[in-house]
């Protein structure tokens, strides 16, 4: 099989290299998937870039990825055969639904990840694909839209009629919150620092579109919306927080997934307690939620944003483009 493998720390185009492999075989319990599309995550680009700890290279990265059975191990109903899929992007969980245990995985490293022509899954790591969706939307999905609905629904609590405030809307997880929430009922406002994304996103239904960089962005979002926003969902932290702490109604949820704006420096504590706001955590989430999000996908046919679709040889290309953040919703590989 061919196969995007990071060998090295550095630039896309340092680091990146399409190789040939042994394809992989399916062990008892296992379905051997012929991937189709496979889709980008920030955290393929923290590994190349070494910010993550115990990285093994070389390694085959990516963890989103969708395609069709082609072969089962032992036990398995040779039924699934033709079956097309998406891959779970993580596993073992543990059974605390609350938050994950320390056995924890995502796929990509140190396990192989979806940047190939052929993986191996255990067959309970495999879920039926929306019928809808083409293989590049369905790619699109596993990560991003699980840490989009455990946000929003399991660790945000939303409900009908509330405004929800995504910020940073451009990258995967951001632009499936604002098409889950919409779907949900809730009416849905962002930020982004690209003027060409707030349009997009007013074309798609935000109530609320402002720029960040503005001083009084809080005040622009609160008067296009009406009122000020119940639940936040954002990605980056930093010295945001506590613009977001302002802007948000009294009693309001704050549900943190990254950092990508880094430590956040006097946190207003005394806003904090006196709105009654919650501040709180999510990563990824268990395997019912992604079932749970692949049936709101297939009940009210939704559509995941790609932007745009590379070939296996051009992963370099793609992944540059990730990281300069210029993409609105996700950046995919066809895989054939």
């Amino acid at each position: 099989m061919r196969a995007v493998v990071l060998e090295k720390h550095g630039t896309p185009a340092e680091a990146l290299a399409v190789r040939e492999l042994p394809d992989p075989a399916p062990k008892a319990g296992e379905v051997l998937v012929r991937l189709r599309a496979a889709a980008l995550n920030h955290r393929d680009s923290f590994i190349r870039q070494k910010l993550y700890a115990k990285i093994v290279l070389p390694a085959i990265v990516g963890s989103d990825g969708a395609g069709e059975v082609v072969k089962v191990g032992e036990g398995v109903d040779a039924g699934l055969v033709g079956q097309r899929v998406v891959i779970a992007p993580s596993h073992d969980w543990g059974g605390d639904p609350r938050a994950q245990g320390k056995d924890f995985l995502i796929l990509g490293m140190p396990e192989q990840g979806t940047f190939a022509e052929l993986i191996a899954r255990p067959v309970g790591q495999v879920a039926k694909m929306p019928a809808h969706l083409s293989f590049h939307e369905a790619a699109a999905l596993p990560l991003g839209g699980l840490t989009a609905y455990r946000s929003l629904v399991t660790r945000g609590q939303l409900q009908a009629g509330e405004h929800v405030l995504v910020t940073g809307i451009g990258g995967g997880v951001a632009t499936l919150a604002m098409l889950f929430a919409q779907a949900l009922g809730a009416q849905v406002s962002v930020t982004s620092g690209s003027e060409e994304k707030l349009a997009k996103a007013r074309a798609l239904g935000a109530v609320a579109a402002v720029n960040y960089k503005d001083a009084d962005w809080g005040k622009k979002l609160i008067a296009a919306a009406g009122k000020p926003p119940s639940l936040i969902i954002d990605s980056t932290g930093g010295d945001n927080l506590n613009a977001l702490v302002n802007v948000a109604a009294g009693g309001a949820r704050i549900v943190i997934y990254g950092a990508t704006a880094g430590v956040t420096k006097d946190l207003s504590l005394h806003k904090i307690f006196f709105k009654q706001i919650d501040l709180r955590g999510s990563t990824m989430g268990t395997d019912a939620e992604l079932h749970a999000m692949l049936e709101l996908v297939a009940d009210k046919q939704l559509r995941p944003m790609v932007d745009e679709v590379f070939l296996m040889d051009q992963a370099a290309a793609a992944m540059t483009k990730m990281d300069e953040g210029k993409q609105l919703g996700k950046i995919v590989l066809d895989l054939g």
